[in-house]
């Protein structure tokens, strides 16, 4: 247990730190060195090749730790080489695929994005060094060692990216040197897991694997279809609108939806580490048919999130004009502002709605979320299609916040109509008045310095008034237990319960 403990601590500390470095890359040095054009080319690059990825590797990642328990001896590497081998073919036939297509796809970006397909040799080599990373973090994974992986994923690739940056705004190279660099980081991560794996002593590929591909075919065809499906449902919903916003409105266009996007996404930061531990919790919970259980955690960590999104919500929002303002290009930057109010608006109805996607995963039901997903990504590429030529990037940010409420409202309401648990408390209805209070103190409260200075006072002001509410009101039980083990721990206050 001390392993898997240190493992999730080291991984957490790695995933914040990235964040923290891509929000420098982002709002700085990309914003200061690169032109609109240039930023909006570079994110839908690495766009472009994360929708793909999952396809190329037809779920081999997710496979191998399927069934890694249930192998013993040589098989784990028979099959390990059995999965590399088909994660090689599928990027054979991605890659020639995207040649073969070259004239379409250049056809596609001709009038918006014309220089896009000169890069294209750099999606392929993204996608062929993603799958192949993922398929070796999934090794690390099952052997529990995940810390350098984390690290090459988190922190390598960002620091890579700041590095191509940094080079162009030293002209050290050009914006297409940059470019190239970039895929060049990509495949070495993937080089860098390969060296690091190969010195485990208990790792080899292992051509030997005609009984293994005999015994476990059926079940990996079945579940690696799954994955592939789950996996590429995901990648389109996250990234096919920097595609769609490139070619329907150009890169300029998608340069600033992607820096502001960017600026919501860490709303729901919290959430995918809750996931790390609700995750085995539920598990349990089900192997025991404990839906009480299940529904009273549901309800928990719903509650206990809406606060933390909403105290990150209105964190964002009421100081979005001030960022633009701190911000290099910030008035070009500006124009996104609704988009960085539907994202993090979206991404807070998200953190309401709690675990719905876990619980329907550790049930029977499990392929249901594949087809939410479909149906949500679905819907979004339809709205682009219709509403990003008519309202531009207001468009793209309205279709993104209904496909994600839709996709969120199917798992909400299949959990509710299949186990008869939802999330919501009558203490949800208070937090709303709190938020709302707290928003319009915030958007009337211009103290008038600095814009970086404005930032940390109004943060402190809205933080201060949302928390007091909060613990005032009892909103949430382990909101109030956090800030009373604060209050003894640092400060040395008994806070009355």
């Amino acid at each position: 247990m001390g392993v898997v403990i240190k493992q999730s601590f080291w991984g957490t500390v790695i995933a914040y730190l990235g964040v923290l470095i891509g929000y420098v890359n982002t709002l700085y040095f990309r914003a200061e060195y690169f032109d609109l054009s240039q930023i909006g080319l570079f994110t839908l690059i690495t766009a472009n090749a994360m929708i793909i990825s999952p396809i190329s590797s037809f779920g081999t990642g997710s496979a191998y730790i399927k069934f890694f328990p249930h192998l013993s001896g040589n098989q784990k590497n028979q099959f390990f080489t059995l999965l590399l081998i088909i994660t090689l073919i599928g990027n054979a036939l991605i890659v020639g695929a995207g040649y073969l297509l070259s004239d379409v796809i250049a056809e596609r970006y001709n009038e918006t994005a014309p220089n896009y397909i000169y890069f294209l040799p750099v999606t392929g080599m993204i996608i062929v060094a993603n799958s192949l990373f993922d398929l070796l973090y999934s090794y690390s994974r099952s052997i529990m060692k995940v810390i350098f992986p984390s690290f090459l994923r988190d922190i390598y690739i960002r620091i890579g990216s700041l590095t191509m940056v940094i080079g162009f705004a030293f002209q050290w190279w050009s914006f297409e040197s940059a470019v190239f660099g970039l895929g060049i980081i990509y495949f070495s991560t993937f080089l860098l897991l390969f060296i690091h794996c190969s010195l485990d002593p208990s790792f080899k590929l292992d051509l030997k694997f005609r009984e293994v591909a005999k015994a476990w075919k059926k079940p990996f065809i079945r579940f690696g279809g799954y994955s592939m499906l789950l996996a590429g449902s995901f990648a389109v919903l996250n990234n096919v609108t920097y595609d769609q916003v490139t070619a329907l409105l150009g890169p300029e266009m998608n340069g600033i939806f992607t820096t502001c996007v960017f600026i919501a996404l860490i709303v729901e930061m919290p959430k995918r580490n809750m996931a790390k531990v609700m995750g085995p919790i539920l598990s349990t919970e089900f192997e025991r048919n404990n839906l009480k259980e299940v529904g009273a955690l549901y309800k928990r960590s719903s509650i206990t999130m809406s606060v933390i999104g909403m105290l990150l919500f209105i964190g964002i929002v009421t100081n979005t004009n001030d960022l633009f303002n701190f911000i290099p290009k910030g008035n070009a930057f500006a124009e996104g502002y609704w988009v960085v109010v539907g994202v993090c608006l979206a991404k807070l109805v998200l953190m309401v709605s709690g675990f719905p996607g876990e619980i329907i995963n550790f049930s029977v039901h499990y392929k249901y979320n594949v087809l939410f997903q479909i149906v949500a990504a679905a819907v979004l590429i339809l709205l682009n299609v219709t509403l990003i030529p008519i309202w531009g990037l207001n468009g793209a940010v309205f279709s993104y916040f209904i496909a994600i409420t839709l996709h969120i409202s199917m798992k909400v309401l299949f959990v509710y109509y299949r186990f008869q648990i939802h999330p919501l408390v009558p203490a949800h209805l208070v937090l709303l008045v709190i938020g709302a209070i707290t928003i319009i103190i915030g958007e009337l409260f211009q103290p008038g310095f600095h814009p970086l200075i404005n930032i940390i006072i109004r943060s402190l002001v809205v933080s201060c008034i949302l928390i007091m509410l909060v613990y005032r009101f009892k909103i949430s039980t382990d909101i109030n237990t956090l800030i009373h083990s604060t209050f003894e721990r640092f400060l040395k206050i008994n806070l009355p319960k």
